[in-house]
């Protein structure tokens, strides 16, 4: 049964044109002000038109309050809401509901540089999109540019463009790239990126001339890029240290995992060779805070491609289960250079080639995107996407179910894909030579309800002032009392949200006093 159900779907799910269905919505942008008395304006972004909104308020993520909004159109909307007779401090969210798919509606491409000119570029190579609610960039999408040229009229140059889920200049840059003052490599330059929880935007460059990787903050693009490893770049595409040792090469992708001090970065190096002799593997570094550009070796090896599977170089990783999938270009796939593979512990366990070379057959230019809480593959081919169900058994071993087969997608070099959270995949497909041009374009996938609820983050809490309430929860108790006195002791404001209780414009003992009589009085 689940074959038939597989091929029924990768026979009827052919996206062949851009057709009048809207993008799944979503919103993003959320924000709360106060108003007058009870009143708190609720804004948010629609990246679509929706057929209803509903604004849910919670209270410890209970249930509280739903008010239906009236703002359904694509773009910022703003709605009043009265929260009379409610105290505290209530997290909220947008719940936006769009057009319902039928059973059996195939995926449809809804955005390209057709529909939006504003997305034609060269060679655009890496997209990304910011999924973290809590983040004040939520559903921000960032795509990078590797060749400088005039598309269309318009003179885009190498670097990063950011767009709101809209694809609206949301930053005011023009057709003017965030380039980090880097002489980023010829072709190969500013390739995919990666955007990790802390903001930090990580940009690989895949050339022989300029190999590394480098991280710009997406709090101020405008800023220099840092360059994450030191040395001296050889013609080779390796870098060196002082004492000949290799520190890196160029890098088709990266993955970065924790912040600050706990930074790891991961690295697919078409350059650097390993223990065995061999290059093309993954590799750690330990990088932390990185306040100095890193100039040793790998903190350790994660694959060494010790079976010469891989060889062309242009590879994407993505982690899963304690191990990595890693994709790699090729005309025709084979079990002895494969299009992909699941790695873990050093050890293959899933070789497209092996398992059928028909399943993708030819993988170009590597793509591929994890999304559904890891339950679904997206692989770029060749001008077709195919997305697969993923499963793994006891032992850990994956195998993958085709579900669609899009076809045609963008152009035949898909170079990086995303989705987000209404389940829209996101597409930054190079030129050939078949189409002058790049193309970011986007698809929206067949859901069985589109509807998306995206919570506020939480710096957009509706809070009402408390009386005592120093911290902002709400409540007054000891906890309060704590927290000024942390402040008075250590000056650190972390805490304080309203520590003037007796309005003299500053913190001092006067203000414990004031909180524990409204303790008292309680």
């Amino acid at each position: 049964m689940k074959l038939k159900i597989s091929l029924f779907f990768a026979l009827a799910t052919i996206a062949t044109a851009v057709v009048a269905r809207d993008a799944n919505v979503f919103a993003s942008g959320l924000k709360a002000s106060k108003g007058e008395g009870s009143i708190f304006n609720i804004s948010y972004t629609l990246n679509a038109p929706a057929l209803d909104v509903f604004i849910n308020i919670y209270k410890d993520d209970v249930l509280v309050k739903t008010i239906q909004s009236t703002g359904k159109a694509k773009g910022e909307n703003t709605i009043a809401i009265d929260m009379d007779g409610y105290k505290g401090v209530y997290s909220w969210s947008v719940k936006a509901i769009g057009e319902a798919w039928t059973n059996g509606e195939s995926p449809q491409r809804v955005i390209d540089k057709a529909t939006h000119p504003q997305l034609s570029f060269m060679s655009p190579r890496g997209i990304a999109i910011d999924q973290d609610t809590e983040s004040e960039f939520y559903g921000r999408i960032y795509v990078t540019e590797t060749q400088a040229a005039e598309v269309d009229g318009r003179n885009t140059n190498v670097g990063i463009y950011v767009f709101d889920p809209t694809f609206s200049d949301i930053t005011n840059q023009g057709n003017t790239a965030y380039g980090g003052n880097v002489e980023w490599g010829l072709t190969n330059g500013c390739t995919r990126i990666f955007l990790n929880k802390d903001q930090k935007i990580y940009l690989c460059d895949w050339s022989d001339s300029h190999p590394g990787v480098w991280r710009a903050d997406a709090k101020n693009l405008d800023a220099d890029f840092l360059p994450v490893f030191g040395g001296t770049p050889y013609s080779t595409g390796l870098r060196f240290n002082d004492d000949g040792e290799e520190i890196a090469g160029s890098i088709a992708s990266c993955w970065v995992e924790g912040v600050g001090k706990n930074t790891v970065l991961y690295t697919f190096d078409e350059d650097y060779v390993n223990n065995n002799g061999n290059s093309q593997g993954i590799y750690q570094y330990n990088i932390g805070n990185l306040n100095q550009p890193w100039t040793e070796g790998p903190s350790e090896v994660i694959y060494d491609n010790a079976n010469n599977l891989h060889l062309n170089g242009n590879s994407v990783i993505i982690p899963q289960n304690g191990g990595w999938w890693i994709s790699q270009t090729r005309w025709q796939d084979s079990k002895t250079v494969p299009s992909l593979v699941y790695v873990k512990n050093n050890q293959v366990l899933f070789n497209s080639g092996s398992v059928n070379p028909d399943m993708i057959l030819r993988s170009y230019s590597s793509a591929i995107c994890l999304f559904d809480e890891g339950t679904k593959l997206a692989v770029s081919c060749y001008d077709n996407i195919k997305v697969f169900n993923v499963t793994f058994n006891n032992s850990g071993v994956p195998s993958l179910s085709e579900i669609y087969n899009i076809e045609p997608a963008f152009g035949e070099f898909c170079y990086s894909i995303a989705v987000d959270a209404a389940h829209n995949m996101y597409c930054a497909v190079d030129h050939s030579t078949n189409d002058s041009r790049g193309n970011v374009g986007v698809i929206a996938l067949p859901v069985d309800q589109n509807a998306c609820e995206t919570p506020a983050p939480s710096s957009q809490n509706i809070k009402f002032a408390v009386p005592g309430d120093v911290n902002g929860d709400g409540v007054v108790t000891a906890a309060d009392i704590t927290a000024l006195y942390d402040y008075l002791l250590n000056s650190d404001p972390s805490q304080i949200v309203n520590g003037d209780q007796t309005g003299d414009g500053i913190i001092t003992a006067a203000d414990v006093t004031a909180v524990y009589g409204i303790m008292l009085a309680n």
